[in-house]
């Protein structure tokens, strides 16, 4: 296996060297203070255990999510939600962590695409997801929630008890078709249907496309563990043009393993051009079309 997730010209970037999490908080300036990309691995480990993106500051991100990692309890899942899963491995395998960046100015929603080509880049090489995207957590412990709700995580303390966010990752996805053909990335998808075959769309666990007919795009990739609901609410929505909508259900899925296959999707979609799906990333208001 190559690993050149590990590289300094990982897809097609420049990334920094690696740097220990303590390196970087004793020089900060090793990290760039822009917008960007960030890894993380395990200090003396060949994987990776979260990608991220901001379009704020590299070095207040990083050093930020540093600080809550290192902290004695386990974080809140704000302002980082991946401190705490980080946090966890810590405490469970004693694993020190070390950071790579890469410089990219990028509009929001083509940063977030790029994110998740990152993301499916990774899958397709190692064969399984990072340790700490798409809602992964380690079995052994209890995620915190916000600060807000005053809920800190930790070590479960019942034997038996296991964290359902862990377990094997779903299969990568290997690019095939186009993102509106049926065969797009090897699922099964349905035809394209319309508002007045709601009734067709089982309510089960999968992923869907909305397709819109003036452009022949697709506007929009998602996930749901209940398709015929979520399809239900993006047919209230304005999407600009007619459309129409295509599924595919993947039953038996874990919620991060359904994330897992929607970010495949749109990271695939990314490759093509540098580009996401017109609506992706952004909050349509419900409203009659």
């Amino acid at each position: 296996m190559s690993q050149s997730f590990l590289k300094e010209t990982w897809a097609g970037l420049t990334w920094t060297p690696w740097y220990t999490f303590n390196q970087i908080m004793e020089t900060k300036s090793l990290i760039p203070a822009s917008p960007g990309m960030y890894r993380i691995k395990p200090s003396g480990l060949n994987h990776l255990m979260y990608i991220g993106q901001t379009g704020r500051n590299l070095r207040e991100r990083v050093t930020e999510l540093i600080r809550n990692t290192l902290k004695e309890q386990m974080p809140f899942n704000d302002p980082h939600t991946a401190a705490p899963s980080l946090w966890a491995w810590n405490d469970a395998e004693g694993w020190e962590f070390e950071c790579s960046v890469s410089e990219v100015e990028l509009p929001k929603e083509r940063r977030e695409g790029l994110e998740c080509f990152l993301l499916w880049n990774y899958r397709v090489e190692d064969g399984e997801s990072t340790f700490c995207n798409h809602g992964r957590f380690h079995q052994n412990y209890e995620k915190s929630k916000s600060r807000k709700s005053g809920f800190r995580g930790g070590k479960l303390q019942v034997l038996d008890q296991c964290n359902y966010a862990w377990g094997e990752s779903s299969s990568p996805l290997c690019f095939q078709g186009t993102p509106t053909s049926l065969d797009f990335m090897g699922l099964p998808w349905s035809n394209f249907i319309d508002i007045k075959q709601i009734s067709d769309i089982p309510n089960k666990r999968g992923v869907y496309r909305v397709k819109g007919l003036k452009t022949n795009t697709i506007l929009y990739i998602g996930q749901s563990k209940q398709l015929k609901n979520r399809l239900k609410e993006h047919m209230k929505k304005n999407w600009g043009q007619e459309v129409k909508y295509s599924y595919c259900v993947i039953e038996n899925t874990k919620d991060y393993q359904l994330k897992e296959i929607e970010n495949d999707l749109i990271g695939a979609f990314f490759s093509l051009d540098n580009s996401v799906p017109t609506y992706q990333f952004k909050n349509l208001k419900i409203t009659s079309y």
